[in-house]
């Protein structure tokens, strides 16, 4: 299990739009990602600069508000 760290809304609504974005396959370079996130594994990017969540920030996005 995830360690549940603490989010902020900004973090929080941040996980909720990449994950609303891949389910409906929508481009995420719009959406601004914190440097907090990535460093703690919720989020990664590819070659690209497309951000995506990893299993360990859909595991964070599942544990709740």
């Amino acid at each position: 299990m995830t360690k549940k760290i603490q989010l902020n809304d900004e973090q929080w609504k941040t996980l909720q739009a990449l994950y609303e974005a891949a389910a409906r396959r929508s481009p995420t370079d719009s959406i601004k990602v914190s440097s907090r996130l990535r460093s703690n594994g919720f989020v990664a990017s590819d070659q690209r600069g497309t951000f995506f969540l990893t299993d360990q920030g859909l595991s964070r996005l599942s544990q709740g508000r």
